[in-house]
């Protein structure tokens, strides 16, 4: 056998290891990371386009809010968390704080949302969850 080959043979494999290993614990992650910020903005864009109020006839300054869509969002910012915390690597955990983007801080703002009743500072809580993760 030529050491030719062994050489290319065993460049190939350690090319190979090293690209599964990329994909695994890097790209894999990373993407999970842009999926589940994509469904958070679609969510908050849903919920704010549908005009997210409707009066209580119950009594005044009460609201009703659609509960599914702040459901679905505080989903996906733990969903988000979670991706920040223990998946991604570090150096993009690094990226993303010099981008002063935290979904640690979006998921507490969307955490008490439910129980806010005027509409005004519903939605300025939402602009600022869409502000802290960057969003357009």
């Amino acid at each position: 056998m030529h050491s030719s080959l062994l050489v290319v043979g065993a460049a190939s494999f350690l090319t190979g290891m090293l690209g599964y290993i990329i994909v695994r614990m890097w790209i894999r992650p990373i993407v999970r990371y842009h999926a589940a910020k994509r469904r958070l903005d679609g969510e908050l864009a849903r919920y704010l386009a549908r005009g997210q109020v409707t009066i209580d006839p119950a009594g005044p300054g009460k609201a009703k809010r659609p509960v599914v869509n702040l459901q679905t969002a505080r989903r996906h910012a733990m969903e988000l968390v979670t991706c920040y915390t223990t998946q991604i690597p570090y150096w993009y955990r690094l990226l993303l704080d010099s981008r002063r983007e935290s979904p640690a801080e979006a998921a507490g703002l969307l955490t008490n949302l439910s129980r806010i009743n005027d509409p005004a500072r519903v939605r300025d809580r939402i602009e600022q969850v869409r502000k802290i993760m960057g969003f357009r």
